[in-house]
């Protein structure tokens, strides 16, 4: 059961790994398609972010800085944003962006991303990105140093005399694309293609939002599973171990046992007259048989007085050892507690104690063959197996003696004196143990 579990558990865990890795490369793979599609491929509206405004073609945004700064310190803040200066490849991208530099700026002038380079003889005009091509068929608007490469004298004089290079800026006049000195300060148009704005990390909010719910869930599932496992483990042993406790209750299903009183024990054993008294080791107080009203016969063991053990204790230690039913062990009928004076009442076996059959065989008995014998030896370790196996916490006798075998009218044994050690002291029952 508990490998059918584990089993499940790695299902879960696999399927949750599988959703994170389609998650994360569907997450991927959209952001591919974005980064390597051309601007012009899009038709639908680019996703500017704040500040930025939508151009022409939808999948271009435009921002105006109006901070006047150097065509250098402009393309610096632009980049600053992700972004560049703007780049301008259609009539409509010009007139767009011409029209958000007439509307904001005080000047009417506003730096886009053009910019001479010096070759020979020449000058040589590209956009700063260096993405887009400078293609001088659309700008009718623009002026002539600006349609084509700067070849005549006078272009060409006045870009190497000047320290300064050549750089585009917007006007709102008939030419409206024109060239000036890059260090002249005026705001600027920067650009942002809405496309290229998730190779930067603040793109990938919703790759990121994916990324951290299903790592939660898989931190949950895992945690979820651990613990389960953990509580289904212990519960597990929990369940053995009461079933095993309930094993050893049904052997210990506990008999009717009743608390006698000196008076009662008077009675039944004749004022525990010597004609009552059982053959057996005195030192501990004497056994005595006797016969309860309903006629059974018993047989009451006196312990010795003792001031140490309270009437609760003995009470509850007899009613432990009562509860031990097995066909081997002498039932204990009941007890009584008087001041002092301890008595336990058992039940009566009949032929008595093993120690009488080894040592004085009783009158009209007969010697112990060796059938007897191991049948006596086997029923004994039954009674014995019982108390260490069976019973939680194990019971340990502590004082197996010839003696406290009693025999039946079959030669079975019983073993009695079970928990008597928690009642004589150690050194009366040291004392008095002999090898049968």
């Amino acid at each position: 059961m508990e490998g059918k579990m584990v089993h499940s558990a790695g299902i879960l865990l696999l399927l949750a790994w599988l959703m994170l890795g389609f998650e994360v490369s569907k997450a991927v793979s959209n952001d591919s398609i974005l980064a390597e599609s051309s601007r012009n491929e899009s038709h639908g509206e680019a996703p500017c972010p704040s500040g930025w405004i939508a151009g022409p073609s939808k999948t271009i945004c435009f921002m105006y800085n109006g901070t006047t700064q150097s065509w250098n310190e402009s393309e610096t803040s632009c980049r600053s944003y992700h972004g560049h200066l703007a780049a301008l490849t259609s009539l409509a991208e010009l007139n767009f962006v011409q029209d958000l530099c007439s509307k904001l700026a005080a000047s009417k002038e506003c730096w886009v991303g053009g910019i001479g380079i010096n070759a020979s003889n020449s000058v040589d005009w590209k956009w700063s990105d260096n993405t887009y091509d400078w293609n001088t068929t659309i700008f009718t608007v623009a002026t002539s140093d600006l349609k084509s490469a700067c070849t005549n004298s006078s272009c060409f004089h006045s870009y190497n005399n000047e320290s300064a290079s050549l750089c585009t800026m917007l006007t709102n006049r008939t030419t409206s694309l024109v060239a000036d000195k890059c260090n002249i300060s005026r705001p600027s148009i920067c650009m942002l293609v809405a496309e290229n704005r998730c190779q930067h990390m603040h793109c990938h909010k919703e790759y990121l939002i994916i990324l951290a719910t299903v790592s939660g869930l898989i931190l949950f599932t895992t945690f979820a599973v651990v613990l389960w496992l953990l509580v289904y483990k212990r519960s597990k042993r929990r369940r053995k171990s009461r079933k095993l406790s309930n094993l050893a209750e049904t052997a210990l299903v506990p008999p009717s046992w009743k608390i006698f009183t000196r008076e009662e024990l008077r009675s039944i054993t004749k004022n525990f007259s010597e004609g009552n008294r059982l053959i057996g080791d005195a030192k501990t107080g004497g056994t005595y048989s006797g016969l309860l009203l309903d006629g059974s016969r018993v047989a009451v063991k006196r312990l010795k007085r003792s001031t140490f053990q309270r009437k609760k204790e003995f009470y509850s230690e007899i009613g432990r050892v009562a509860r031990l039913c097995h066909p081997n062990l002498v039932p204990v009928k009941g007890c009584c507690y008087d001041h002092g004076d301890r008595y336990i009442v058992y039940e009566f076996v009949v032929n008595g104690p093993l120690d009488r059959w080894l040592h004085h065989i009783p009158m009209g008995g007969r010697t112990l063959d060796w059938t007897m014998r191991i049948k006596v030896a086997t029923t004994l370790a039954q009674g014995i197996a019982f108390l260490h196996d069976k019973v939680k916490p194990q019971v340990v006798h502590r004082d197996i003696r010839a003696s406290n075998v009693l025999l039946d009218e079959d030669f079975n044994a019983h073993l009695m004196g079970v928990g008597l050690s928690k009642f004589v002291p150690w050194e009366v029952m040291h004392g008095r143990t002999v090898m049968a």
